[in-house]
């Protein structure tokens, strides 16, 4: 578990500029009254930390920071410490990548992800925290170090009643149960490393299983298969010296019964090269019969996709709409049913080897569609790329004809000059034989390379399947080690924010995290809107109360919380809280008294922090004496 400290804020342009006192380790306030600048100081951090600031951004058609935007060569600067070891990470304003210096070497980091390690992987890297992956569905999720900022940073923009601070990005998947579940998981440490990692691996083992499986039983469907290798290739030997043995049996017979020796070698060629021709077009019919054959079974497939696709679209409709296939009805009685897991619907246990599932929901059909749809791209592709072979093979067809009517018009010419004393029906017949040889021979090359994909691919199935079995097993360990750890510091959390929560101006009774890790308190009782303000901070409180207490806790002990006074609480209410700050601090004190590093930074007006809290101001802004964050260099 690595601890972050904030040393100095720096911001600088052409036309402005700003250097912060050197912050402490412990709690810093930075006081300043609406205007000044106080949360410009919290969006500096944020935006150097390889957060998005939606006002320094010039598309931003809600706020724009106009004094920063449309100031020149402008950076913001951050001296930082991780585990008392330096650093200085600058980004200039609307530019996605980081400097990171250590005092001995620069290193330039992306903010986004493109493939190489960005900014985010440095700093986790450092903090001792693992980049997790997450998929949800088609969705491949990365947990970046602004995910983890959710619940690091108690900002003013976000409802008090939400708890997490609002994500950058704004689709349904980035402020999710799961993603947010996931954050609180990591920062807890109750999703440790290990777990995840091999989560992971088993989707990925599993995945890959699937697509190895799929691949299979699609070329068993669409190829003729000889799968005993040996005797195919015992055949091929047989069938190549027969055709060697008739060739010098017909090049023997035509040069002792072909008077002009001068004309045999010619005369051996054309037939040759008249042989080849007939042969290679022959085996391209034979390879355009089999692509036209597979391409109609591509075809089938296809149209028989397409009418699984639009069935499975209608069910959707019906499905929202009238909310067919529930399950939470008995389909016999009509009335509500208890689901319970591993269980029939008429109450009997079963093995999930020995069931199978007909009825989905609404979700569960979409994730079908989705598989079909991805299908029929590959099919479409496949069908392209036969309509291709197709039209070559017949091209080249096309010109061997002509190549082989040339050829038979030289040979013509040639026996017209030549005096041959022999048989020709046995040099026919001979030839007829070399020919059906070689047919016969391309047709066991054909099936032996049929047969040698086909257990290429068993081969690949059978390895990807126990590689699938094995990350299974050793997840199912880590799962059960997960859930100890899991229990153990839930437990001791729920402990702190009920503790926290009782004392603040919520006056809770009892108060704990659901299994979605929100607060549950007194029940759900009514309160003013206004508790939503305890209710949030002290949840931030508590992460970090565990995360100076517990080595598990890969919290980085820093903690920026920017004007909570502006959440509709009165200042005697907030001073209360703020002062629980200090309780929360104590209760993360090591056995033998003494306190982990960390730091929080609080952002707020003038009047709106308790007196006691006042040794702990570093910083001051004040418009009406027109000290605001932003200094003109002119």
């Amino acid at each position: 578990m690595g601890s972050l400290i904030v040393k100095k804020v720096i911001y600088s342009g052409e036309k402005y500029s700003y250097e912060s006192p050197e912050l402490n380790e412990g709690i810093n306030i930075i006081l300043g009254d609406n205007g000044s600048g106080k949360s410009t100081f919290s969006y500096f951090i944020e935006y150097a930390l390889g957060g998005k600031i939606k006002p320094f951004d010039d598309d931003n058609d809600d706020a724009r920071y106009s004094l920063i935007i449309e100031d020149e060569n402008n950076y913001v600067q951050l001296e930082i410490l991780i585990d008392q070891n330096k650093y200085s990470i600058k980004r200039f304003i609307n530019q996605s990548e980081i400097f990171v210096d250590d005092g001995i070497s620069t290193e330039v980091f992306p903010v986004n992800r493109n493939g190489n390690v960005i900014f985010s992987d440095w700093l986790l890297k450092k903090l001792n925290i693992p980049v997790f992956e997450l998929y949800l569905g088609a969705t491949h999720w990365y947990f970046n170090f602004n995910d983890l900022f959710r619940l690091l940073n108690y900002d003013q923009n976000t409802e008090p009643r939400k708890i997490y601070k609002s994500p950058v990005a704004e689709n349904f998947v980035a402020d999710s149960i799961v993603v947010r579940k996931s954050i609180f998981e990591i920062l807890l440490g109750i999703s440790s490393a290990d777990y995840f990692k091999k989560l992971d691996l088993a989707r990925a083992a599993m995945k890959k299983r699937d697509v190895a499986k799929a691949l299979l039983e699609n070329y068993k469907s669409n190829h003729e298969i000889v799968e005993d290798y040996e005797k195919l290739d015992a055949l091929r030997l047989e069938k190549n010296t027969e055709l060697e043995r008739l060739e010098i049996e017909r090049n023997d017979y035509l040069k002792v019964n072909t008077t002009v020796d001068d004309k045999i070698g010619e005369l051996s060629n054309i037939q040759l090269q008249l042989i080849d021709l007939e042969l290679k077009n022959s085996q391209d019919r034979i390879l355009l019969s089999k692509l036209q054959n597979e391409k109609l079974k591509v075809t089938q497939l296809h149209e028989g996709l397409l009418q699984e696709i639009h069935q499975i679209q209608k069910i959707i409709f019906t499905h929202d709409k009238l909310d067919l296939f529930s399950m939470e009805v008995c389909p016999f009685c009509m009335n509500k049913k208890e689901t319970v897991e591993g269980a029939c619907i008429c109450g009997s246990k079963f093995k999930d080897d020995d069931y199978e599932k007909f009825v989905y929901n609404s979700s569960e059909y979409k994730d079908i569609l989705a598989h079909k749809q991805k299908s029929i791209t590959a099919i479409e592709l496949a069908k392209e790329t036969y309509e291709k072979e197709a039209q070559q093979i017949s091209e080249q067809i096309k010109t061997n004809i002509s190549l082989i009517d040339d050829y038979k018009e030289k040979l013509k010419t040639v026996i017209g000059t030549a005096e041959f004393a022999g048989n020709s029906t046995v040099v026919d017949t001979l030839n007829e034989q070399i020919i059906n040889s070689k047919e016969q021979l391309l047709k066991i090359i054909f099936d032996l390379k049929n047969s040698v994909q086909l257990k290429k691919l068993k081969d690949d199935f059978d390895e990807k399947n126990k590689a699938f079995g094995i990350a299974q097993a050793s997840l199912n360990r880590a799962k059960a080690d997960y859930d100890k750890n899991n229990t153990e510091t839930i437990g001791m959390f729920n402990e702190v924010y009920n503790d926290l929560l009782g004392k603040s101006s919520y006056e809770s009774k009892e108060a704990f995290i659901d299994e979605d890790y929100m607060p549950f308190i007194d029940n759900k009782e009514y309160k003013a809107n206004s508790s939503d303000v305890p209710k949030r901070l002290m949840y931030y409180f508590s992460i970090l109360s565990l995360a100076l207490k517990l080595p598990s806790v890969k919290h980085p002990r820093f903690l920026l919380i920017d004007t909570p006074e502006d959440s509709g609480i009165d200042t005697a209410h907030l001073n209360q809280n703020l002062e629980l700050l200090e309780e929360a601090i104590k209760l993360g004190e090591q056995e033998d008294g003494t306190i982990k590093p960390y730091q929080v930074i609080l952002t707020t007006g003038y009047g709106k922090f308790p007196e006691s809290f006042e040794k702990y101001v570093v910083e001051r802004f004040f418009k009406e004496d027109g000290i605001f964050i932003l200094k003109s260099n002119s």
